[in-house]
């Protein structure tokens, strides 16, 4: 299947238009982790010199009290009371911001940003992310790419033969993924299976996400406590498979999406919930090109290169 060249495309006016390479803001919504979260999330943006950017969303004025009690003397930018839920957070997020804000969305447990360099030694406490976001917005603005993601693949030999981004179908993980303010490609209805809509939003919007494929996040989703999880918008354990159960299979018969690009609902049982699976590359270019969606992709090899490598049977920027 031969797939299109990316074009570097103008944007609408409506888009918010700001000054520098670095005009966007970190967006974390938390909840019930007020004593975890200068340990785990907060700790990896001040490592790498990003805390004056970071807005934290919370879900009322207790838990507002808690965050500045744990984070007083720290550096950040504002705690906002926000709503109960993962949805209703990120919903939140949405207006808060203008819209065409760079955001950079963020969950509450992430340890560590790792990064391999250009010749693939690890570093696990990497500083670098700032040179990533920089590199990540400014790409998808170039080239209208709509989001961007990190890979958080350590497995070095899996890696080997992945570029250092790629332009390509990829599933927009709801703990850390970055783009323009854009509420209705971000927010759903319910926190469960969000990131699954929000992918096949971006999927036939924009054909792909961007993704780094050699970086990544740490983090041990689910394991602490609190959390987005901890607000029963998945119902709590005794009942969390058969009312996830009960979201997706409603989901996917209202979603067209969903039905277009996933495999259908199906229960995991090893996390004892019901989720969707998204298709493979090949299997949703096909899909993109049944429903008229431009195929764009390309890949980049070099660190922070501008242009992308020549690839047999891909067209470069």
């Amino acid at each position: 299947m031969s797939r299109g060249t990316l074009n570097r495309v103008e944007h609408p006016s409506s888009v918010l238009r700001t000054g520098g390479r670095d005009d966007y803001v970190i967006a974390c919504r938390s909840y019930d982790r007020a004593e975890i979260f200068p340990l785990k999330t907060y700790r990896m943006l001040e490592h790498n010199g990003l805390t004056d950017r970071l807005y934290i969303f919370v879900a009322n004025a207790q838990e507002k009290a808690k965050y500045e009690h744990s984070l007083k003397g720290l550096s950040y930018k504002k705690i906002v009371i926000g709503e109960l839920g993962g949805a209703n957070a990120v919903k939140a997020i949405c207006k808060f911001f203008p819209k065409g804000q760079r955001i950079l969305f963020v969950d509450d447990d992430l340890n560590r940003f790792y990064c391999f360099d250009a010749d693939h030694n690890f570093d696990r406490d990497s500083n670098k992310l700032a040179h990533y976001l920089e590199d990540a917005f400014d790409t998808i603005d170039k080239y209208n790419l709509g989001s961007f993601a990190f890979a958080s693949m350590q497995n070095k030999f899996w890696l080997k033969e992945k570029p250092f981004k790629e332009f390509r179908p990829f599933l927009l993980v709801g703990n850390f993924f970055g783009c323009r303010n854009d509420p209705e490609m971000i927010i759903t209805k319910i926190s469960h299976n969000d990131d699954i809509l929000r992918t096949a939003r971006y999927l036939d919007k924009y054909g792909g996400a961007l993704v780094y494929w050699w970086a990544g996040f740490e983090t041990h989703y689910a394991l602490e406590q609190g959390g987005m999880q901890a607000s029963g918008t998945r119902g709590f354990k005794d009942e969390r498979e058969q009312k996830t159960k009960n979201i997706t299979i409603k989901m996917y018969d209202e979603e067209p999406l969903l039905r277009a690009y996933t495999q259908g609902p199906k229960l995991y049982p090893r996390e004892g919930l019901w989720s969707f699976k998204i298709k493979t590359a090949p299997s949703i270019w096909k899909v993109m090109s049944e429903r008229g969606v431009p195929l764009r992709h390309a890949r980049w090899d070099s660190w922070f290169h501008l242009r992308p490598s020549s690839q047999k049977g891909l067209n470069s920027i």
